[in-house]
């Protein structure tokens, strides 16, 4: 059963689960392999910005880190496995912001507009656009397991767009929409926006790029 959409914050994300931790260990430490965790993230980003097509390898990570073969291999057990984590944390991560962003709005076309814009958010910002342009790449689209996680984080990313579409039906808001249809259409339009972006070849602001999107959509449910 889905939850019913609330507006001003009464619909909140659930925490994501906890990885599973080693037996007996000490929080000091656990929060030591955490950092060791994040810190081999956040050299496989920048790695994989610098070298591009030339590829990035395990030892790379490992020379840029400055940790053993056994520190990578206690977190993540290939390159792959490290490539699906970068993307499912940073999926998680927009995730969470387009429930906020919507849930925060007072009506269903604020939703909307909310939706778009810190869908669209993804690109406009400097460090975020990095990391898009890293996680867009074909060295990560080649990963074993990427098809499957970058569709359940879309789907994922969708669901609070649903939605805002099934209660500003129900309100009368959107009386043309068809909410799982129609959210999906828009995902797709934000995301031409966002690969544009990625290769240069959109001169929109994201001021241009969110009223442009919501206009189109706006007449097409009926608002």
């Amino acid at each position: 059963m889905k939850t019913p959409f609330a507006y001003r914050g009464a619909m909140s994300a659930d925490p994501a689960p906890s990885a599973g931790k080693p037996r007996q260990i000490s929080p000091a430490r656990l929060a030591k392999y955490r950092a060791e965790r994040d810190q081999i993230m956040r050299a496989a980003y920048r790695l994989f910005q610098q070298n591009g097509s030339r590829g990035t390898s395990v030892h790379d990570v490992l020379h840029e880190t400055g940790f053993s073969t056994r520190a990578f291999y206690r977190h993540f057990r290939s390159k792959d496995e490290l490539v699906i984590e970068m993307y499912r944390v940073d999926s998680d991560r927009v995730t969470d912001a387009l429930v906020a962003a919507a849930a925060s709005a007072r009506t269903p076309v604020d939703a909307l507009t909310a939706w778009i814009d810190e869908s669209l958010a993804v690109v406009f910002d400097a460090r975020r656009l990095r990391h898009a342009a890293v996680l867009s790449s074909p060295e990560v689209a080649s990963a074993q397991g990427f098809t499957e996680v970058q569709v359940a984080g879309l789907e994922a990313q969708r669901a609070p767009l649903v939605q805002v579409l099934e209660d500003g039906k129900r309100r009368g808001v959107f009386p043309q929409a068809q909410p799982d249809a129609d959210a999906f259409a828009i995902q797709a339009v934000v995301a031409a926006h966002v690969r544009a972006r990625l290769v240069g070849g959109d001169s929109l602001t994201r001021a241009e790029a969110r009223a442009h999107t919501v206009d189109v959509f706006r007449r097409a449910l009926g608002a």
